[in-house]
């Protein structure tokens, strides 16, 4: 797996076995990431755009969210769940099933959980049914 910063392109490699030790430390310093990818996505070049991106963001706390106080919770929960169908990825899903039939359980199982459930559930049911829970790599 390759991480690549979008700012001086230093591409850093770790194994999958690194993972665990790795995570914590990623983690922390990836968080921000996903904020540059719609940036550079968008066609920003300068930092000026997080400043413009931030404006944004407040005006329509400010000025758009007391709007949504009347609007029924089933119009707002389609509102959700078309904006988040474009996240689900049954390319990788299919590609975990060929790869791994125990991580593609634990996919369904995490992917049911936050569905029907709660995020923390989902996360239960993805941790408990993991193969590597049952047989670590040492």
């Amino acid at each position: 797996m390759t991480i690549s910063s979008f700012l001086n392109g230093v591409t850093v490699i770790f194994h999958i076995s690194e993972n665990i030790v790795l995570k914590p430390v990623c983690c922390n310093s990836l968080g921000s990431f996903s904020r540059s990818a719609v940036n550079f996505m968008a066609g920003c070049r300068t930092p000026v755009s997080n400043v413009v991106m931030s404006m944004v963001v407040l005006l329509t706390l400010l000025v758009i969210t007391p709007l949504f106080k009347y609007t029924p919770n089933a119009i707002l929960g389609s509102i959700i769940i078309s904006a988040v169908i474009g996240l689900v990825d049954y390319e990788a899903a299919i590609l975990i099933w060929k790869v791994d039939k125990m991580d593609f359980i634990a996919c369904m199982g995490a992917f049911f959980g936050v569905v029907f459930k709660s995020v923390e559930i989902g996360l239960l049911i993805a941790v408990s049914t993991h193969p590597s829970l049952y047989y670590p790599i040492l």
